[in-house]
């Protein structure tokens, strides 16, 4: 592990505008298929089975909360036998600015659940393997006061408000469970090499030079670039250019700033040096991944829209608010042309803090990284 707890928790990053309550009549259930995200489940009324994550079954009960971190299928069932139907909202990640309401089953609902889907970008572009399943807690050991802020939650922007209160307690669960602990007991502040590669993803911006570098883990500059380039297959400055390269083709995607300012930003005071660069490492121009994403945006914009008939007893909380069915379409992150690019001449090896690849199918809109202002 190249990281300490804290540098780690504090480099992760949990995103959604996907949250929704889900009441449970008899024989109520739903699934939701794999996928690499978090799901977050809140009893708050009740009791539920879930199945599927760990090949077991959690019991759900009023005040428990459950996160999935492993990305397994799983059903939530009020009872072990009942029927499960899709809840497209929650597996397809659905956008709201407030929690959709849907109705699962015959009859009153026995019992009621906060769920969320989380975004999550983990440091060095991966789960980790040492990672347990899921994590548990309590909403009355929380350090977060539930009950207030299931009452100051509703309106404009409560998603936004559910993200930030999960991943506190992401945070807290995290720590206090001792696998997650375990994970980093190897951490070592006396691995120069694995703290310099942190320094640089941490900080890419930063006025770094290999005599800095080599200052700042303990260790002679010559010793240090032969160390680096051993270890990493690159020297220092190669492997600081490529993360720059990364924010780069953020930069082109996903805001409207000018190519010469995006290489000004990550430090080219040439607008043709950064071209170059920019070309070598991905294998096309700016302006290219610039027009793939707009084509991109254009032909989801004009894919024929498609409506599914709500499965018996649900109710969508968007089709009765006026919503549209089918969100705006995002830009794509960058490395779905960048990082295939890169990867595929070798250049990004198993140390490098890639950054995460998002799925094509996956259109909803994004937050702007942090800092990230267009023009700026």
């Amino acid at each position: 592990m190249r990281w300490s707890l804290s540098e780690f928790l504090n480099i992760i990053e949990l995103r959604s505008q996907t949250w929704c309550y889900v009441g449970l009549s008899s024989g109520g259930g739903f699934s939701i298929p794999h996928n690499d995200v978090i799901y977050f489940y809140a009893a708050l009324e009740g009791a539920a089975d879930i199945s599927g994550v760990a090949g077991g079954v959690t019991r759900l009960r009023r005040g428990d909360v459950v996160m999935i971190l492993s990305g397994e299928a799983h059903a939530i069932r009020d009872q072990p036998h009942s029927v499960t139907s899709s809840l497209d909202f929650l597996a397809s990640g659905e956008y709201a600015d407030a929690p959709a309401n849907f109705m699962l089953g015959e009859g009153r609902p026995a019992a009621r659940i906060l769920a969320g889907r989380l975004k999550v970008r983990w440091p060095g572009g991966q789960r980790p393997r040492t990672l347990p399943p899921f994590l548990a807690a309590q909403t009355s050991d929380s350090i977060v006061n539930f009950s207030t802020l299931l009452d100051k939650v509703p309106g404009e922007g409560a998603t936004a408000v559910l993200t930030r209160a999960a991943t506190l307690m992401f945070v807290t669960a995290f720590r206090d469970h001792p696998q997650c602990r375990a994970a980093f007991q190897d951490f070592s502040l006396h691995d120069p090499i694995s703290r310099a590669q942190q320094y640089i993803q941490m900080h890419p911006f930063g006025p770094w030079t290999v005599e800095i570098l080599a200052r700042k883990v303990g260790m002679g500059r010559s010793n240090f670039a032969s160390r680096f380039a051993s270890d990493i297959g690159r020297t220092p400055m190669e492997y600081l250019s490529e993360e720059r390269m990364k924010h780069a083709a953020l930069f082109i995607e996903q805001t409207d700033m000018k190519v010469a300012e995006v290489g000004e930003r990550v430090g080219y005071r040439s607008e043709a040096a950064f071209i170059r660069r920019f070309t070598t490492y991905f294998g096309f121009s700016p302006g290219e991944l610039r027009r793939r994403k707009r084509l991109a945006a254009r032909a989801e914009a004009e894919r024929p829209r498609s409506f599914e008939t709500a499965s018996s007893g649900a109710l969508s909380s968007r089709a009765a608010s006026g919503q549209p069915d089918h969100p705006p379409a995002h830009l794509l992150r960058v490395p779905a042309f960048a990082a295939h690019a890169a990867g595929s001449r070798g250049r990004l090896c198993k140390n490098s803090c890639a950054v995460p690849v998002a799925s094509y199918e996956d259109r909803r809109p994004k937050a702007d990284p942090p800092n990230y202002r267009s023009g700026s």
